[in-house]
């Protein structure tokens, strides 16, 4: 059979209408989908890269809160190092702003402790007892408690109701009990006066009063002290526990190191945060900037800059010039670490004003770490807005390119059924020819 009307018949033409087919649709795709991809892969990139910036930025927030004058915390000119000799009191403090560097002795004569009576040893505390009363006084209070028909674990249990009292039924033998009493909290105003009526558990017994109430008596830089508990929380934030009798003492210095080492630290976060807006902003022959919008970093940038640069201090005297900071031609920060150290032994209070400040004229940590914090909120923060712009885009080019494929799909099934159309007729049509050259040949043959 011959090959068909201009070869378009036959078989045969199906793959080639097949083949058509996938070159064109591939051929425009390449033209209306391929920008479009690249366009997305463009943002995507800038995406991570605003991303890896605000990482940063927030390495530096974390890094700055150090030195913000509204910390929850201690902020590092507060830090205070320590040390102690002797065991009879341990130190804390929840706040060392106050503290001040220098030697606190505390001499402990005596422990405050809690008022504790015992009754007779009881062999069965499941066992009634017979009808009677116990009456504890503490402080102000009295309380009455009858024995009549009542267990002793009963008896402890009604005890228990009262927040000053602390009764418990111990074992203190395999076969035999306790009932403890003691005052909630130590002291002389806690002290216990117990008396029985028409029934003796051996409270009153004087043997049975372990542990008598007393407050503690100890000496605190030559101040004598007479309190109930064992903890002295002083007005500089400092909190001694006495624990044993004798002598002990703290040693409160300025941690000087630390100031040195986190403003080297903020220094060094900085830097890395100018090398990478760099390299996305001005990029390379190699690595081409990433950044299309580069206003909105060089602004962040800028302000930053501005904070170090300013005049703090009530009088506008202060800056970090002064004290061993510097820029570079480059932008990049530099700190003489020898300066600054002199600066924190003579001028301590001036530097903390220069990075802590007040209230009513905040210093450089302070201030920068405000303006970090703002960078990333959501109402109208500078980087938030522009990664929201970012991704608005990519998800306007991702509907775009959704809606562009969808058309090229319908676009070539349409052609696909179209094709496949002639090549029915086109094939009814060769072999209709086929059947009349068949006639044609066999009338030649005769």
């Amino acid at each position: 059979m011959a090959d068909g009307i201009l070869g378009l018949g036959s078989s045969g033409s199906l793959d080639l209408n097949s083949e058509l087919l996938t070159k064109l649709k591939t051929a425009e795709s390449t033209s209306v989908l391929d920008p479009i991809t690249a366009e997305q892969e463009d943002t995507q990139s800038e995406i991570d890269a605003v991303d890896a910036v605000q990482t940063m930025v927030t390495e530096l927030l974390d890094l700055v809160k150090d030195f913000d004058l509204f910390t929850s915390g201690t902020n590092i000119f507060d830090e205070i190092s320590a040390s102690t000799s002797g065991s009879s009191a341990s130190f804390d403090a929840t706040d060392t702003s106050n503290l001040e560097p220098g030697t606190i002795t505390v001499n402990v004569t005596q422990l405050a402790q809690k008022d504790v009576y015992q009754s007779n040893t009881i062999s069965d505390k499941t066992s009634t007892m017979d009808s009677g009363t116990i009456s504890i006084s503490i402080g102000d209070n009295t309380y009455d408690f009858s024995t009549d028909g009542k267990t002793y674990e009963a008896l402890v249990s009604e005890m228990n109701n009262y927040s000053n009292l602390d009764a418990a039924l111990e074992q203190v033998g395999d076969s035999s009990y306790r009932i403890v009493i003691k005052s909630s909290e130590s002291g002389l105003s806690n002290t216990l006066t117990i008396t029985q009526t028409d029934v003796d558990l051996g409270l009153e017994d004087e043997n049975n009063h372990v542990l008598t109430a007393q407050n503690m008596n100890a000496s605190i830089d030559g101040i004598d002290y007479d309190l109930s508990s064992n903890k002295v929380t002083m007005q500089n934030g400092l909190i001694i526990k006495a624990v044993s009798e004798g002598t002990s003492s703290i040693t409160m210095e300025r941690d000087d190191s630390s100031v040195i080492d986190a403003i080297n630290s903020v220094a060094d976060k900085y830097n890395d945060l100018v090398d990478l807006v760099n390299s996305y902003i001005l990029g390379d022959e190699e690595n081409p900037a990433l950044i299309s919008d580069s206003s909105t970093l060089k602004t962040m940038m800028n302000d930053i800059k501005n904070v170090f640069f300013g005049s703090y201090g009530l009088e506008n005297e202060e800056n970090m010039f002064k004290y061993g900071m510097s820029f570079d031609s480059s932008g990049y920060m530099q700190i003489d670490d020898s300066e600054l150290s002199t600066a924190l032994t003579d001028n301590y209070d001036d530097l903390k004003e220069l990075f802590i400040g007040y209230a009513q004229k905040e210093g450089i940590g302070t201030r920068l770490k405000t303006y970090l914090d703002a960078l990333d909120s959501l109402n109208g923060g500078l980087l938030s807005t522009y990664a929201n712009k970012l991704d608005t885009r990519l998800s306007a080019l991702t509907t775009d390119y959704d809606e562009a494929s969808a058309k090229l799909d319908d676009k070539y099934d349409q052609m696909a059924s179209q094709f496949a159309s002639y090549t029915v007729l086109i094939t009814q049509m060769e072999n209709s020819f086929a059947s009349l050259k068949s006639i044609i040949d066999g009338s030649s043959d005769s």
